[in-house]
């Protein structure tokens, strides 16, 4: 399993926000690259990059992080306001080992097996959950798309693995929703999850190791210092 420690660009800075709420963004750190260093020396692999403010504005804004970012050789997925096949080969050119793409699948089922055909696995869906529909669009427009539904159709285009958000619970620390990827890892036992959203705890590791969830996102919970990353990954790496 692994641990994507999540660094999430607002102006330029590294922000947090609850349960998707652009109103409630609180300045985390100053510098994204001291961030990153940090998550590193904790033997961090990938770093989990998301441009809310390009979410918001619907193009992407913080492009020039990803190579900024990629002097320390880390891994790197980066999203937020791709929303064009070209911004997510730019977001891929400039470095990105996979790119987040949520409303252009959703949107223009084209796009979505154009993606595949040219990027492969380099492409991550993000699969926003809120009130059990899709979210796209920084999580502000609902789809009539079930996650199970979502994933039926991208996973008939060749994609295998999903980035799945449960947004009402993203930046609150109030636990993963172990029931939504347990019903979504029963009925896809041959995909890959990553999971996001409230995840607090290294017990919370450990429950969605133990379900067979591929990765986890850690947002607040570690700039808030109340989550040891060296731990987590200690623990996600046992069976």
């Amino acid at each position: 399993m692994t641990i994507y420690p999540a660094i999430d660009l607002y102006g330029g800075k590294v922000v947090r926000l609850r349960r998707g709420e652009f109103s409630t963004a609180k300045e985390m750190a100053p510098d994204l690259l001291e961030v990153a260093l940090r998550f590193k020396e904790a033997g961090c692999n990938w770093i989990h990059v998301v441009d809310l403010e390009g979410a918001e504005r619907g193009h992407p804004v913080h492009l020039s992080a990803i190579e900024r970012l990629k002097r320390f050789n880390l891994k790197l997925q980066y999203g937020g306001g791709l929303r064009t096949v070209d911004d997510v080969g730019a977001a891929l050119a400039l470095g990105a080992d996979r790119a987040m793409v949520g409303s252009l699948l959703f949107k223009d089922p084209g796009a979505a097996a154009a993606l595949w055909k040219l990027h492969g696995e380099a492409i991550l869906p993000a699969v926003d959950v809120k009130n059990g529909r899709v979210a796209i669009s920084g999580w502000l427009e609902a789809t009539p798309l079930s996650p199970s539904k979502a994933i039926t159709n991208l996973a008939e285009l060749g994609y295998f693995r999903f980035l799945v958000t449960s947004v009402e619970r993203d930046g609150t620390k109030g636990g993963p929703d172990l029931l939504l990827y347990s019903e979504l890892l029963k009925s896809f036992p041959e995909l890959a999850l990553i999971a996001a959203g409230g995840i607090s705890s290294v017990e919370d590791i450990i429950a969605l190791r133990d379900l067979g969830v591929e990765g986890a996102v850690i947002g607040k919970a570690v700039y808030e210092r109340s989550f040891d990353l060296k731990s987590a990954i200690e623990v996600s790496c046992k069976c």
